[in-house]
């Protein structure tokens, strides 16, 4: 989102002109205009080719607990096979697992050997965690990620 440090001890070289465009998350608002079953068919395909290598995990800054879930065997979140549903558990769940700290700094998309745009996971979160709790992530050193926290005034629609 930016393209400048935000947060930095000293600024080597020039700052870069930001961004201008009107909306940054025109992608998420696409993929948020489909049905369930075109969101479904968007994400199957776009996981299609993943051979679960991990290399978006192990790039991932964010990615540093002692234990993944994709290792855990008691309970065990995720089969260890290539089956579509074990692959689409593990984008789910590492998406939603980084939600409300995700920079998207694109290491994850960077380090996938086959190409996969992994980032169209989290910048969905992403856009939800600014529209919901007016949060970006990686813009303040002392506030807490707004899922790690709460406020009486939190949104709470989706809850019946």
């Amino acid at each position: 989102m930016h393209r400048n440090p935000v947060i930095s001890d000293v600024l080597i070289g020039d700052a870069v002109e930001e961004r201008k465009e009107p909306d940054p998350y025109d992608d998420v608002k696409d993929v948020e205009a489909k049905g369930p079953e075109e969101k479904w068919e968007y994400f199957s395909n776009l996981i299609k080719d993943c051979t679960r290598c991990y290399a978006c995990r192990n790039a991932c800054p964010l990615c540093y607990c002692p234990t993944c879930f994709v290792d855990e065997s008691d309970p065990q979140w995720v089969g260890k096979s290539s089956d579509p549903t074990d692959t689409m558990t593990f984008h789910i769940l590492r998406a939603y697992h980084c939600a409300g700290r995700c920079t998207d700094c694109g290491a994850c998309e960077q380090a996938c050997p086959v190409d996969i745009k992994v980032r169209s996971f989290t910048r969905k979160l992403n856009k939800d965690t600014l529209d919901l709790y007016e949060c970006e992530a990686g813009l303040s050193i002392e506030e807490r990620p707004p899922l790690d926290t709460y406020r009486p005034d939190d949104y709470d629609k989706f809850i019946r």
